[in-house]
């Protein structure tokens, strides 16, 4: 897990987040924004049904095959229902399989003209029937054959060997269908498949193998597709796939090529239930300590080497949460699917810029040593960094030609020859000098305050800032490390209680270093600013950052949104995103 890469005091457990300080900072909130998910697999079968009975009007003949199916696959669908209240799961599970395999060989026939009613009603069926089927199979049936509901013969399942993945790699699956989600915009592609969230499980045998993926464990979008009935005497062979339906737009049935379902929320929405984004943003803010030991950077999906990686960064009192209308909305478009892997950065907002850049960089490293070691996959070569408000400013530093510049802040004196620790010295180092990441290609900042905040300098944030719980070697100067004499060295006070809000004064030290320091050679930025809608620019805020703070001179376009500091939350924003990301790709 996360926390093994971090050790000592920044993986402290002691101290409970400050309850006066989050009652302080809740009073401004207006609302919280909350995943609430239920599941119930009723709805599953349900909307098969309902597509079952419309194939009935639809028909009109009373003995025709579409009527004659109509009726045997609503019969199966009930039939199976009650075979679940009963218990008897491996009887239900043999019905879903008949009602779809029967459905798909209608499809495979071409009977039914192109989308028409009929056919998205005979998809919708054998879809439904699919979904519950495989749900029962991959909790614990997972019988080889099930009888022919003529009782003449039987059907073998299988998996294709093209399948995308091996179902046994997943712990469960939850059929999308049956998901609804609040708090979340559901996003989905109407096709042939049964769209799953498919979840691998963050277990102690599973430490190292999954290292770069939530807490939670890793939640992806999955499809299953039927994609060959064949019969040989008494026997009907099934074959099934699980397929991505990020990489995959279409599937052939019989001669028919159908759009691939795919259900690109809810998975998200699972992974995050129950999660507030508000609140954990405090719990991150005022508890550093506990916090470090569930960040990082974090997949969204298996890692792909063939695809470019977009890092999203979170900003002050805030966490990965609130990109998730943002991953959906992209991965949904199919060309920035095939070429995008999403990844977020989860990290202690409470920290200083130059902490919180510096456990970046690390965790970059070791993301690349792992997956990348020889550097020749994208995420080496060619990445997208995407920050809003302070996690704009770290994807700045991945990208400043820093040089002296920190460290210049600090001491007028070189670092070697400052009277302190050698392990303090070494921590100063790795904090203030490095290079630019080679990797970061462009970046898209949302309402980042480059040049500071005024809002950091209030008293109300300096009280907050003191209520912050960081672990103790951060930015702070330990009296053990620190000669007598040194204090004539700095610039600034070395026992000092160093926060996040220090970073965001007009001023301060980073904020300094980062207008003196200039971009790396190559770079490409673009900034979206709010102004609330006033249309006041360059006079303008979004409440919290002024324009003349967020506006960087060199921008690749710079877009005025009317929204307030979420700016990354307005659809003009999100199609600037968009609108980027194709760039980049050259679609």
């Amino acid at each position: 897990m996360k926390g093994n890469r971090h050790n000592g005091a920044c993986v402290s457990r002691r101290g409970v987040w400050s309850a006066s300080g989050a009652a302080i900072l809740l009073v401004l909130l207006s609302s919280c924004s909350t995943v609430r998910v239920k599941t119930n697999p009723d709805r599953v079968v349900g909307a098969g049904l309902e597509s079952a009975d419309l194939l009935g009007q639809i028909a009109g003949a009373p003995f025709s095959v579409l009527s004659e199916f109509s009726q045997h696959s609503a019969e199966r669908l009930r039939r199976a229902q009650r075979s679940e209240a009963l218990g008897h799961r491996a009887d239900a599970a043999g019905e879903y399989l008949n009602a779809a395999v029967e459905a798909r060989r209608l499809l495979a026939s071409g009977g039914e003209a192109r989308d028409s009613q009929a056919e998205k009603a005979l998809v919708e069926v054998h879809n439904s029937a699919l979904a519950r089927f495989a749900e029962i199979w991959a909790a614990g049936d997972r019988r080889e054959s099930y009888p022919l509901s003529d009782g003449f013969g039987e059907l073998r399942v299988g998996f294709s060997p093209d399948s995308d993945y091996a179902l046994s790699y997943f712990d469960r699956i939850v059929a999308a269908e049956s998901v609804r989600e609040r708090g979340i915009v559901r996003k989905t592609r109407r096709g042939y498949g049964a769209p799953f969230v498919a979840i691998r499980e963050q277990r102690p045998e599973r430490t190292e193998e999954m290292d770069f993926y939530p807490p939670r464990g890793l939640h992806a979008p999955v499809t299953l597709t039927m994609d060959s009935v064949r019969t040989s005497g008494d026997t009907t062979q099934v074959l099934f796939s699980l397929r991505n339906p990020l990489l995959e737009e279409t599937v052939l049935v019989g001669s028919r090529r159908l759009p691939l379902a795919a259900d690109y929320s809810a998975s998200l929405a699972m992974l995050l239930e129950g999660r507030t984004e508000e609140i954990d943003g405090l719990k991150g803010f005022f508890n550093a300590r506990k916090r470090i030991k569930h960040s990082g950077v974090f997949l969204t999906e298996p890692y792909d080497p063939d695809r470019i990686p977009v890092l999203l960064i979170h900003g002050l009192i805030s966490v990965p949460m609130i990109w998730r209308d943002i991953v959906p909305e992209m991965i949904s478009d199919p060309e920035i699917a095939k070429r995008y892997q999403f990844m977020l950065l989860a990290y202690p907002s409470s920290f200083p810029v130059i902490e919180s850049a510096a456990f970046l960089r690390e965790e970059l490293a070791a993301l690349r040593a792992k997956y990348d070691p020889e550097g020749r996959d994208a995420l080496s070569r060619n990445m997208v960094v995407v920050g809003h408000s302070m996690g704009g400013m770290l994807a700045h530093v991945l990208v400043a030609e820093m040089g002296d510049h920190l460290w210049d802040q600090f001491s007028d004196t070189p670092l070697d020859e400052v009277p302190i620790s050698d392990d303090l010295r070494e921590a100063l180092r790795r904090r203030v000098y490095f290079e630019p990441d080679e990797a970061v290609r462009r970046v898209v900042y949302f309402s980042a305050p480059h040049r500071g905040a005024y809002v950091a300098a209030k008293d109300f944030a300096g009280i907050l800032a003191m209520l912050a719980k960081l672990p103790s070697d951060v930015l702070r100067f330990n009296a053990g490390g620190v000669a007598p004499q040194a204090d004539e060295y700095f610039k600034i006070p070395l026992h000092r209680h160093y926060t996040s809000r220090e970073s965001l004064k007009p001023g301060s030290v980073t904020v300094t270093a980062l207008e003196l320091a200039p971009y790396k050679k190559g770079v490409v930025y673009h900034s979206v600013i709010g102004d609330r809608g006033r249309g006041d620019t360059p006079d303008s805020s979004d409440g919290l950052v002024e324009y003349w703070s967020a506006h960087q001179e060199g921008a690749a376009s710079e877009l005025i949104v009317p929204s307030d500091h979420r700016s990354y939350k307005d659809p003009l924003a999100i199609e600037e995103l968009r609108r980027i990301l194709r760039l980049h790709a050259g679609i």
